[in-house]
């Protein structure tokens, strides 16, 4: 037998090992992959766009997106009863007008922050006295006014926050202040008081005669929200220009 002869011999023998080898392995394979495949029915998923820069920028994303607000409402301990009962006297309201007096400069002047701030970026005030706190017997107020996130620009702290320096006492001066407002007047003995101190900024009532006020100056009624409807602000404190009756507007 010739080379040639053999070379087609040995071509023919091995094609013919690897069509039958692919055919098997085919089969083989074929068999083995549906055995394995989950004809299980699948829950439908529902695809979400995209969210927009805008919607990234301001608001929080992830699986602890929601902690901050529920760590807040598990440390609030819940709102107090607005129908608990008041007592009140003589000795709780000087007492809650000597607290608020510490805090301030004098009457009218922004309370001072007991507490240290981090002034190098915005403190978060408003995690606390955006609808008021209380923790053990630490009582942190509603704001009185309008939100305004600038709180370090009148509001300033108590204690020099520089670990290690001495602050040097202020300068001697003859400045004295108003002293804490007594209570409002009466028509008659009946009749809801007048708003003895000015309302501006301190538009929200209920930062001091609300439920997390203290005992002496607390409304016994803090349910009713409309609270200028029976107490009038006083014409003479109340930061209004003299009112000529009947000139030209």
């Amino acid at each position: 037998m010739s080379r040639a002869t053999g070379l087609e011999i040995g071509v023919v023998v091995a094609v013919a090992v690897a069509a039958v080898g692919l055919v098997s392995g085919v089969e083989s394979s074929g068999r083995e992959v549906s055995s394995y495949v989950d004809h299980r029915p699948r829950p439908s998923t529902t695809v979400t766009g995209a969210r927009s820069y805008r919607d990234m920028r301001a608001g929080v994303y992830g699986p602890n997106a929601q902690l901050p607000s529920e760590w807040w409402k598990t440390l609030r301990g819940g709102e107090p009863d607005l129908f608990a009962p008041v007592v009140q006297g003589p000795a709780e309201r000087s007492d809650a007008l000597a607290q608020r007096g510490a805090r301030r400069a004098y009457e009218g002047a922004p309370p001072t922050v007991p507490h240290a701030v981090d002034q190098m970026g915005v403190p978060s005030c408003l995690s606390c006295h955006e609808r008021g706190l209380t923790v053990s017997q630490r009582r942190a107020p509603v704001m009185s006014h309008e939100r305004h996130d600038s709180c370090v620009q009148c509001h300033v702290v108590s204690v020099d926050p520089r670990p290690g320096v001495v602050t040097p006492p202020p300068p001697d001066n003859t400045f004295v202040g108003m002293g804490p407002p007594g209570p409002g007047e009466r028509v008659w003995p009946e009749a809801p008081p007048t708003i003895p101190h000015p309302t501006w900024m301190r538009e929200r009532c209920a930062s001091c005669h609300g439920v997390r006020g203290w005992p002496g100056v607390r409304s016994t009624h803090p349910w009713r929200d409309s609270c200028t409807q029976c107490h009038a602000p006083s014409a003479a404190l109340d930061q209004r220009g003299p009112v000529s009756l009947g000139a030209e507007p």
